[in-house]
C-alpha cells in the first residue's frame, strides 16, 4: 500500500508542476475583476468543512485542491473540472455545470486513497467588485486501503473569492 500511495503522490505531483505553471501565466478566467486563483471555504463530506481553492486553466478547465478536516479526519483532495456555460442562462452573471475526476487522500495512521467523480453546479458573479462563485456539487467516490474497499456518495457547498 505504500508503494501504491508513493506512486500516486509522485504522479500527482509531476502532473500539477506540469500542467499548472505555464496555464496560470496565461490566467483566461470568467470571474469578473478576479484572477485565476481562488480560495474559500467548503462544507460537506468527506470530513465536515475545509479550505477549497480553484486554479483557473482556461474558461472551460479548472484544477481544485482541497484541505479537508472534521469527523477525526484530515484530508488533501485534488480535481479536475470541465465546465460547460451552455445550459443555463441567468439573466446575470454565469452558472456552468461542471465534471471532473480527482483523488483523496487521508492522512491518518491508517492511509486510504479515494477515487472520486465531481458533477456540480457553480455561479459566477458578474460584477468586477464581486469576484466570488458560489457551487453546490455531488461526489460519487470509492475508497481503497487496509485491504478493503468502500462506496459513497457525498454533497459539497462552497464559495470562493479571486485574486
Amino acid at each position: 500500500m505504500k508503494r501504491v500511495m508513493k506512486r500516486f503522490m509522485v504522479a500527482l505531483t509531476l502532473i500539477l508542476l506540469a500542467i499548472i505553471p505555464g496555464r496560470l501565466m496565461a490566467g483566461d478566467s470568467p470571474i469578473k475583476g478576479g484572477g485565476p486563483f481562488g480560495l474559500g471555504l467548503e462544507l460537506g463530506d468527506p470530513g465536515t468543512w475545509g479550505a477549497v481553492g480553484k486554479f483557473w486553466i482556461d474558461r472551460q478547465d479548472a484544477l481544485q485542491p482541497a484541505v479537508k478536516l472534521g469527523n477525526g479526519l484530515a484530508l488533501l483532495q485534488c480535481d479536475y473540472l470541465w465546465h460547460t456555460y451552455d445550459v443555463i442562462h441567468p439573466n446575470q452573471g454565469l452558472m456552468p455545470l461542471y465534471f471532473g475526476a480527482g483523488a483523496d487522500l487521508s492522512i491518518q495512521t491508517n492511509v486510504t486513497v479515494g477515487a472520486r467523480g465531481v458533477v456540480g453546479i457553480t455561479y459566477l458573479f458578474d460584477r468586477v467588485n464581486i469576484p466570488v462563485d458560489i457551487y453546490v456539487q455531488v461526489v460519487p467516490e470509492i475508497w481503497f486501503g487496509s485491504g478493503a474497499s468502500a462506496f459513497f456518495v457525498y454533497g459539497d457547498l462552497g464559495a470562493r473569492y479571486y485574486f
